[in-house]
């Protein structure tokens, strides 16, 4: 394959890149299922304390709450990666294939923008509120907040990666080959 210089001088680092989205893809999935067993047993427990014991667990919607916001965060970073965000198509379905390499492009520098915004501005918030703590469990109210930087790095991460590998002239990884 007679691939042009500067394409084949960001091959190597653009697939470490996408190897680092990958690699963050998969463990973004696996913590996001273990957080959400969790929660469903807390949720479980607070019913059954509630129902069959009278007794209301003062702890248990403050660590879903907690649980969630960190489980949708990481699940919105990975449909960045997988694609799985809803899209409308109208556009796209009308340009030819160039175009709508440029469109998704554009679409990805945007997506990577939001996600510099969200961690930066998620930065900013954990820093301001560092030392509060949660009301019920007590915990540092930074573990919540946290979310937004990282997940808003994930983006960033999962859009870079994407950008970078939309320039290869073949796929980044088998399963893109189809």
């Amino acid at each position: 394959m007679n691939t042009p210089f500067p394409i084949r001088l960001l091959d190597g680092p653009t697939r470490l890149l996408d190897g680092l989205s990958s690699l963050a893809g998969r463990a973004s999935g696996y913590v996001s299922v273990a957080m959400t067993l969790i929660m469903l047993a807390v949720l479980v427990a607070q019913v059954a304390a509630r129902y069959f014991f009278n007794i209301a667990l003062s702890w248990s919607e403050e660590l879903s709450l907690l649980l969630f916001t960190w489980v949708v965060l990481l699940i919105g970073s990975l449909g960045v990666r997988e694609g799985f965000h809803v899209r409308l198509t109208l556009l796209p379905d009308l340009l030819k294939p160039a175009q709508q390499r440029w469109l998704e492009r554009l679409v990805l520098l945007g997506i990577l923008g939001f996600g510099v915004m969200l961690a930066l501005g998620g930065y900013t918030y954990v820093i301001e509120t560092v030392g509060q703590t949660s009301a019920a469990i007590a915990y540092p109210i930074e573990v919540l907040h946290l979310a937004a930087p990282v997940c808003g790095a994930l983006v960033a991460l999962h859009a870079l990666a994407k950008l970078a590998t939309s320039f290869l002239p073949y796929p980044a990884t088998p399963s893109e080959a189809g």
